[in-house]
């Protein structure tokens, strides 16, 4: 990634805690950074206080960017931190040790899902995620929806490689089931 000139002024000024600066900012990424945090947490309240949360410590950390990554892909990781971390405190989100399931990991190899072949809209299949248990919602929209690979998953959501695969698998697998019948 190799930032333009007005880029590194700007982000150099936010990290000094220029008000402007960060305004501009805030303005570039506010949108989109709230739809991150909605698709999570489900309250446009929420998600909302998530999305400015974000923003005010991604300011206040902003010597912590390595400027490897872009800003937004920093951005929205602290926003999928900070949603998840709600979701955890509020105990929507269930845990589960690997352990506890090993026993039923599936021998199946994880199937594309064909939205095309299956005559399914985006619209269509975002109201079907709806539909499934949260812990499966919660790993397909880091997945399929935010572009998040399993080992960003595992370190966000704290689990094993394996549970992360599993997990998805029957995720993917469930939606599936539910955009079949959905029709």
């Amino acid at each position: 990634m190799t930032l333009t000139a007005t880029e590194i002024e700007l982000y150099q000024l936010c990290e000094n805690g220029d008000r402007r600066a960060q305004m501009q900012v805030y303005d570039q990424y506010a949108k989109g950074m709230y739809h991150v945090a909605l698709r999570i947490v489900r309250d446009t309240s929420q998600a909302e206080d998530i999305m400015q949360e974000s923003m005010i410590t991604a300011f206040a950390k902003m010597k912590q960017w390595n400027r490897e990554a872009t800003f937004g892909s920093w951005l929205k990781r602290i926003v999928v931190n900070n949603s998840l971390t709600h979701l955890r405190n509020e105990k929507r989100m269930p845990t589960t040790d690997y352990e506890e399931v090993a026993y039923q990991m599936e021998q199946v190899p994880d199937q594309q899902i064909d939205m095309e072949a299956a005559g399914m809209t985006a619209k269509k299949v975002l109201k079907v995620m709806d539909t499934l248990k949260e812990s499966y919602r919660q790993i397909l929209t880091l997945s399929l929806i935010e572009g998040m690979d399993n080992e960003e998953i595992c370190e966000i959501l704290n689990i094993s490689n394996a549970m992360c695969r599993t997990t998805i698998s029957r995720a993917k697998s469930s939606l599936r089931t539910k955009m079949e019948c959905y029709g």
